[in-house]
C-alpha cells in the first residue's frame, strides 16, 4: 500500500512539473528584435520604474528583444524626469509624446487605407 501511494505521488509530481514547464513555455511572451511595445504613462509615473524593470526582466530572458516606447499621456514634471532617467539607463527604452504618436498613427492609417484600395 505504501509503495503504491509513493508511485502515485511520484507520478503526480512528475506530471505536475511537466505541465508547469509546458505552460511556462506557452505563456512566455515572444520577443523579436523588430517588436515594439508601448506603455502609455500619465501622472507622476508611479510604478513606471517597476514596470520598465519587469519588461527588462522578460526581455533579458531572451537572446534578443524589442523596444519599449513610453508614450506621454499627461506626465507631470516628476514623471518626465523619471522617464528621462530610465531612457538613459536602458538602451531599448524610448520616449514619445502623445501628439507625435497620434500623428504617426494617422499617417500609418492613411497609408494602410491607400494600400488596401490599390
Amino acid at each position: 500500500m505504501l509503495v503504491e501511494c509513493l508511485i502515485v505521488f511520484v507520478f503526480a509530481f512528475v506530471f505536475g512539473v511537466a505541465l508547469w514547464a509546458l505552460f511556462g513555455l506557452l505563456l512566455m511572451p515572444v520577443f523579436d528584435e523588430d517588436m515594439v511595445s508601448f506603455y502609455f504613462a500619465r501622472g507622476n509615473g508611479d510604478g513606471l520604474e517597476q514596470r520598465v524593470r519587469g519588461y527588462g526582466w522578460l526581455r533579458d530572458g531572451k537572446k534578443q528583444g524589442g523596444q519599449l516606447v513610453i508614450v506621454d499621456c499627461g506626465l507631470t514634471e516628476q514623471g518626465l524626469m523619471t522617464v528621462q532617467h530610465l531612457c538613459r539607463s536602458y538602451g531599448w527604452l524610448n520616449y514619445c509624446p502623445h501628439e507625435v504618436m497620434e500623428d504617426h498613427l494617422d499617417v500609418l492609417h492613411h497609408w494602410l487605407e491607400n494600400k488596401i484600395r490599390s
